[in-house]
């Protein structure tokens, strides 16, 4: 019996502990569309746009703030590599205030630097979107974005190689049929 009461006190002291942390945490309802977003063949040097809905489904207005996430290794998609420079990617506003039941655009636009080494590659990152709060816990949802670029990737050494072979094809053409024109 003894047992039975400290439990039931040590199950009460736990309760009236941690149950204050249970009704800190502002529950924002709130959603993202689209939750992924496929940019395919964009060549180096060149930006795509795209626009991400949010949705304030909750009584009161709230700020939302929008970020870039690299994505956990093993939560990105097969042959993706994480996004090689979250400053490649902006937004038209990175923190917006929604009114109650609502809904706002934001832009947001993929650039990717001129240079031929970034083609024919394939990146994952996430958007983070959150809303702003002074609580302990906030949701927050994430739109997969999913970039390929294309284009050749220049490979100086083959280049190079390419043109030195022609050189010597061309010189060792040259000397055989002066050769086989004397002979003849």
């Amino acid at each position: 019996m003894v047992a039975c009461i400290k439990s039931a006190g040590l199950i009460a002291a736990f309760l009236v502990m941690f149950f204050p942390f249970l009704t800190v945490a502002e529950d924002v309802d709130f959603s993202v569309i689209p939750a992924e977003v496929h940019i395919d063949n964009l060549l180096p040097g060149e930006a795509a746009e795209f626009e991400l809905t949010i949705h304030n489904k909750d009584e009161i207005a709230h700020n939302f703030t929008i970020t870039t996430f690299p994505p956990p290794e093993k939560e990105r998609r097969e042959g993706r590599a994480q996004f090689p420079d979250d400053n490649w990617i902006s937004f038209s506003c990175p923190r917006i205030e929604i009114a109650a039941n609502s809904q706002a655009n934001v832009m947001a636009t993929t650039a990717i630097p001129q240079e031929q080494k970034w083609a024919g590659r394939r990146w994952e990152t996430w958007l983070g979107v959150s809303a702003e709060s002074s609580d302990l816990l906030s949701v927050k949802l994430y739109v997969r974005l999913l970039v390929s670029t294309s284009g050749m990737r220049f490979n100086a050494g083959l280049v190079a190689g390419i043109a030195v072979a022609i050189v010597l094809l061309g010189y060792g053409g040259y000397h055989y049929f002066r050769h086989r024109a004397k002979h003849n």
